[in-house]
């Protein structure tokens, strides 16, 4: 167990972003609550529409996140995201459907924390889970201003 938490920390560590501001010490108190999941290439992770009972930091991999345009069988690709980049947060907090598809461009393993074990880590970690909800909204935050340019793009 303590071996499977210390490659949890290494891999959280290699999160900027989103644990920049945590110690190891921090990330050992994290690491328990994440569960790590394979994923072979081609497979799809959750579709546009699905419940989100989940969000993931992939460890190791490629996805594709894309949504459905109006136009049957025309997908809009959104991002493609690689090693440290989060995903499935939206769906987590709003409560709403997931907002698009991912797929599994190459094997992944994806570092998953499941809506109930982010309850228990809020209520067991009230500071930390301040923290670590801070830096999902910087991440939310950059990716909104990252989709408002490319809007002005296209206009």
């Amino acid at each position: 167990m303590e071996d499977r938490i210390n490659e949890v920390v290494l891999a959280l560590k290699s999160e900027p972003s989103l644990f920049r501001s945590f110690a190891d010490s921090d990330l050992e108190v994290i690491a328990p609550y994440f569960e790590s999941r394979q994923y072979p290439s081609g497979a799809t992770l959750f579709e546009e529409g699905d419940a989100g009972d989940f969000i993931a930091v992939i460890r190791s991999g490629e996805v594709e996140v894309k949504k459905q345009t109006e136009f049957a069988g025309r997908w809009v690709i959104l991002a493609q995201l690689g090693k440290g980049s989060i995903l499935g947060e939206l769906a987590m907090f709003d409560s709403h459907p997931r907002s698009a598809t991912v797929l599994i461009l190459e094997d992944s393993e994806l570092l998953v924390l499941t809506r109930d074990n982010l309850e228990l880590f809020f209520q067991e970690h009230p500071q930390l889970g301040v923290r670590l909800l801070k830096g999902i909204c910087r991440i939310l935050s950059l990716r909104l201003r990252k989709s408002a340019e490319r809007l002005t793009l296209i206009f």
